[in-house]
């Protein structure tokens, strides 16, 4: 057992008795906690969620992938209250920091984009809070802003002490970390990250994992250069994960198909488990930008020999 993996199992053994195996059982299957669950277990453990939050980023560290930095980043998104009769604060969503061997840094996943990007392919359309265990980055602070939250509310949770059980933890809005920042609105877009989207994009012919990436295309984010783009990928266990393309404002802290499908998958994984890619499918609408040649740059770099199938989408 690796040192990481340890790690992990330590933070997991940090929680009471009474919720471990739940615990183990939620996490080890898709790193999300339903906004039920959150709920019982803060009546269970007597605590708020800010604390539960602090609670779980040593679980989200231990999935970072960092064989550059050996910097660990964990991240926990907080998503929108629940609506209807289920009652609850909102879902949890992990998310860690990964970097790819001999690829540029500016390629990697941050611990935010993970958190955030977890949370958006689970259907969230904004976040209320985002724990993290290091500040946020200029880069990370400019990608959150762009979320369709961003100026609601949106809080930075981060932990106060170096003690490992010590949970206290410091609040502020995304705009005190970003002042006079510079977003959507500046280029005279309304809304944002996170909110629903359908670009009516079509393909001729093409298997199941052709349409994940098509349904992915269709469902990104690229307001800028209209470059919608999806990524599948398949794993040789039959199981199928699919990135959106998530563009910025300051363009550099886009987030690409490729890296939004990796981020997914890393999520679903054991810590530091082998991706094990069998295929990996680009959907593309002609744009004055493309995806192709930094996915296939990156693939190399996580599934080498594998070729990347491209798909025109009109």
């Amino acid at each position: 057992m690796s040192l990481q993996v340890t790690q992990f199992e330590k933070a997991l053994g940090a929680f009471p008795s009474s919720v471990q195996t739940e615990i183990h059982e939620i996490l080890f299957r898709d790193k999300v906690v339903p906004s039920p669950r959150v709920a019982a277990w803060l009546d269970i453990m007597g605590i708020e969620i800010g604390t539960l939050m602090m609670q779980l980023l040593p679980v989200a560290s231990g999935f970072a992938r960092v064989p550059i930095s050996g910097f660990q980043v964990g991240a926990v998104a907080l998503g929108m209250p629940p609506e209807g009769p289920i009652v609850g604060p909102g879902s949890l969503y992990l998310g860690s920091n990964m970097e790819f061997p001999t690829q540029a840094l500016s390629l990697c996943v941050h611990g935010e984009q993970s958190a955030t990007n977890h949370a958006w392919l689970a259907g969230e359309t904004g976040l209320q809070a985002l724990a993290i265990n290091a500040a946020p980055c200029g880069y990370c602070r400019q990608f959150l802003y762009e979320l369709t939250t961003a100026q609601k509310g949106f809080q930075i949770l981060l932990k106060a002490s170096q003690d490992p059980k010590d949970y206290a933890y410091s609040s502020h809005s995304l705009t005190y970390f970003l002042p006079d920042a510079f977003g959507p609105s500046d280029l005279g877009l309304t809304g944002g990250l996170m909110e629903p989207e359908a670009h009516g994009l079509q393909v001729t012919g093409g298997d199941s994992l052709v349409k994940a990436a098509l349904e992915a295309a269709n469902a990104c984010y690229a307001p800028y250069t209209k470059d919608y783009a999806g990524v599948a990928l398949l794993r040789s266990d039959g199981k199928v994960f699919a990135g959106r393309y998530a563009e910025n404002a300051a363009y550099n802290p886009s987030l690409s198909p490729l890296d939004s499908a990796l981020a997914y998958l890393n999520m679903q994984l054991a810590p530091l488990e082998a991706y094990d890619i069998q295929r990996a499918v680009l959907v593309e609408a002609s744009a004055k930008i493309s995806q192709k040649g930094v996915t296939e740059d990156v693939l190399a770099s996580v599934a080498p020999g594998l070729g990347l199938e491209f798909w025109r989408a009109s």
